[in-house]
């Protein structure tokens, strides 16, 4: 009896240990087999090269942008010529033109003058303060020149009369032409009968190359009366040379063309100096006269 006894324990307790992880999931009448869960041994990733942007120097950057944008360039030439003329207008004979110019960031300030041979010649002095973004380009200026003021006087800018004019000047260049406005201010640019003339000048160029050498035309116009005063000149007459009472206009008395000019320049090289020659015709139809001059430029390089 005890072994039948030991027997059937024997038979049962297995049955009683496995019925412990045997389950019915709620609601659905399924057998649900809960299984021991072997502990994972954790094995650390590897960790992956994280990559880095390739960044560059920013200080050797900054210094080479800084050098481009605001490294000012500064230039000085000079022009020689058989005769001086400004827009139609003859200012004088042989003359000797030198220009100084600043640019910086499309910003440029300019200093040009024109000084004859003889004391008694056309002297001028021009102050420029211009700015170039892309093809337009902005500008105001003050001429001055002698022969205005009885005293030559260059810090003397009375409007009616010292020897200053001050000019606005807007413009647009392309690789095919140029084609630039100017209109005067204020300064010394007074009509024949004492109005303000705000006298106007406007300027296509249009450059080519023929022949090895660098042409360039020009026609200015006047759309309208600019300023001018009463002059006495010399005139042969069948009494002999007598003085005699003008109108004396900057451009013309009205709408009119007042300078056509054709220039061809040979660019010559010597050193570090740059030597363009050029010779021009230069016209003026409302004055019906036409000059043929010669020129030397002197550009260091």
């Amino acid at each position: 009896m005890r072994k039948t006894l030991l027997g059937l324990l024997a038979l049962l307790l297995p049955l009683t240990v496995s019925a412990q992880l045997i389950s019915v999931q709620p609601g659905t009448g399924r057998v649900k087999t809960e299984k021991k869960k072997k502990k994972e041994k954790k094995v650390p990733k590897k960790k992956e090269p994280v990559a880095t942007p390739q960044v560059a120097d920013v200080d050797s950057m900054i210094v080479t942008i800084v050098d481009d944008d605001n490294k000012v360039k500064a230039t000085v030439d000079a022009d020689i010529l058989t005769r001086y003329y400004w827009r139609g207008q003859e200012k004088c004979g042989l003359t000797v033109q030198p220009e100084v110019r600043l640019n910086w960031r499309g910003l440029s300030l300019s200093m040009e003058g024109s000084t004859g041979l003889h004391n008694e010649d056309h002297q001028e002095i021009d102050l420029g303060l211009s700015y170039q973004l892309g093809p337009v380009n902005i500008g105001v200026f003050d001429y001055w020149q002698t022969g205005l003021d009885q005293e030559d006087r260059y810090f003397y800018y009375n409007a009616k009369k010292g020897g200053h004019q001050f000019e606005g000047n807007i413009g647009f260049t392309c690789s095919y032409f140029s084609l630039q406005g100017y209109c005067v201010f204020g300064g010394r640019d007074y009509k024949i009968n004492g109005n303000r003339a705000y006298s106007t000048y406007v300027e296509l160029t249009v450059p080519f190359r023929l022949g090895s050498l660098d042409w360039q035309m020009t026609a200015g116009m006047t759309p309208m009366e600019s300023a001018g005063q009463w002059n006495t000149v010399t005139r042969e007459t069948v009494l002999g040379e007598r003085e005699v009472i003008i109108r004396d206009y900057d451009y013309a008395d009205g709408p009119a063309c007042c300078s056509a000019t054709l220039r061809c320049t040979k660019n010559l090289k010597a050193g570090t100096v740059r030597l363009p020659v050029f010779a021009e015709l230069n016209t003026n139809p409302y004055l019906k006269k036409a000059n043929l001059l010669f020129g030397l430029s002197i550009i260091p390089w």
